[in-house]
């Protein structure tokens, strides 16, 4: 009984640590994330059929001030675009991430340049 009593007493005191832990990661984050403010703007994301990445970078791993989502489509439905690539750039001002720009990038499948990205709109 007594040790029934004392796993109890552990296993409640777990789980409102965690739940501490959580209320002050939600009251420190302010806003969400970068990459989470990306997925509610593209929820077609989630469903697309085509080849998608997403990367999320920081300017720094402690207290970043920018950070910068990279999401690259490949696989879409058009014959002159092999990708696509869309940089959302976001700064943190007093704990909240704002999106400062985005940016629209094709790689092309014919032309001059097909390596590399660029703003223009693929020929």
């Amino acid at each position: 009984m007594l040790r029934l009593l004392a796993v109890s007493a552990l296993c409640l005191s777990v789980l409102s640590g965690c739940a501490a832990t959580q209320k002050i990661v939600n009251k420190a984050g302010g806003s969400d994330t970068p990459l989470a403010q990306v997925l509610k703007e593209r929820p077609d994301l989630r469903k697309e059929l085509a080849t998608v990445e997403i990367r999320q970078y920081f300017n720094r791993v402690e207290s970043p001030t920018a950070a910068e989502v990279k999401v690259t489509e490949t696989g879409l439905l058009d014959d002159s675009v092999r990708s696509v690539r869309t940089i959302y750039r976001f700064k943190n001002v007093e704990g909240d991430w704002e999106r400062t720009s985005t940016q629209k990038e094709y790689q092309c499948q014919r032309g001059k340049n097909t390596k590399a990205f660029q703003t223009a709109l693929c020929p």
